[in-house]
């Protein structure tokens, strides 16, 4: 009896925290235009698909960093409650992938890696899916072997570059940064954990999913000269420093557009500051904003929950390079950005 004691304590916490979502009041960007603007030669687009999904792409070249779209409720998501893919939902609101070359995994929990078996069989069958070991061997029972790259080895941090790994294209390149998963609340993380072995099949409940080596990454998008058009800093989790910081590279090139993380960025200390001060990117996107519990794609959507947007809003003004700015995005909107990560006038 005792051995179940964590368990239940931690669905009742779980249950305790579920009503605290709140009505979003910020301004989101929704436009989600068929084409970027005329004007814009060569522009990059970025499409927010919910969580820590984006679908981005430049010149004929796509990545895709690991979407959520089957979101189960949140009581569903507590110890032994069976979870699986919605198959039907993620149908009917992944856009094309197709040509999607890369996948970025952030990190292992259900909300970021449960759909991606599925997209990858059945929709982005040219990617192939980056992230830590643990990942890696989540996956092994549903994913080639050849399509799946542990970064563990290869990831870098403030103090030294990891190594760019190439699409097949070679017109993208990615570099893991050790990172890190900021508590859930009051503290507390859920769902830790590695796999060192490869499973014999997926987990089957929220806590199986574990969360492994947290990674941010840094992406370019490179020219027809193999030159970095676009550098982008992308994490799907608010990471306490030095953890998730980039490193000085030899090559000077600037952070154009920096991925954000509001959830649970008061559960560590100096987030936003410390990730704005470091990447001083022209132009900053909040993702993984919506509570998504059961959530309703194609509806309003609320503000995840136990967080202030407020105070999130008011410290990252407070710390906003001169001339760089940022945005909301809502659900599935596309925003297409001109050099450095200027947005269309």
């Amino acid at each position: 009896m005792n051995r179940l004691r964590p368990h239940l304590l931690l669905t009742v916490l779980l249950a305790l925290i579920s009503g605290c979502s709140t009505k979003l009041h910020i301004p989101t960007y929704d436009d989600a235009p068929a084409t970027a603007p005329a004007r814009m030669q060569h522009p990059l687009s970025i499409q927010y698909l919910g969580v820590g999904g984006h679908l981005i792409k430049y010149d004929g070249v796509t990545l895709l960093t690991a979407p959520s779209f089957t979101n189960p409720h949140f009581m569903r998501v507590g110890p032994f409650m069976p979870i699986s893919t919605d198959k039907e939902r993620v149908d009917q609101y992944l856009p094309d992938v197709s040509d999607a070359e890369m996948i970025l995994v952030g990190h292992a929990h259900y909300d970021h890696l449960m759909d991606v078996p599925y997209i990858m069989n059945q929709y982005a069958t040219k990617a192939d899916v980056y992230g830590s070991r643990t990942m890696a061997n989540t996956l092994m029972p549903a994913v080639a072997k050849e399509r799946i790259h542990v970064m563990n080895d290869l990831m870098g941090n403030v103090s030294k570059p990891g190594e760019w790994v190439y699409s097949h294209s070679g017109r993208i390149r990615i570099m893991a940064l050790e990172s890190f998963h900021a508590p859930h609340f009051m503290g507390m993380k859920f769902m830790q954990g590695t796999y060192e072995e490869p499973q014999e099949s997926l987990p089957w409940h929220a806590f199986g999913w574990k969360e492994g080596q947290t990674l941010a990454f840094l992406i370019d998008f490179l020219d027809q000269n193999k030159q970095p058009a676009y550098r982008i800093f992308y994490q799907d989790s608010a990471s306490q420093e030095p953890l998730g910081l980039v490193p000085t590279l030899d090559d000077q090139k600037d952070i154009d557009i920096a991925v954000l993380c509001p959830a649970s960025f008061s559960q560590v200390d100096n987030y936003p500051e410390s990730i704005v001060k470091n990447t001083r990117a022209k132009h900053f996107i909040l993702g993984h904003w919506e509570d998504f519990f059961a959530n309703d794609l194609s509806g309003e959507q609320r503000f995840v929950r136990n967080t202030n947007q407020d105070d999130f809003i008011e410290r990252l003004n407070a710390v906003l390079p001169a001339g760089s700015d940022w945005t909301l995005p809502a659900l599935f909107s596309i925003q297409y950005f001109g050099p450095e990560g200027a947005l269309p006038q």
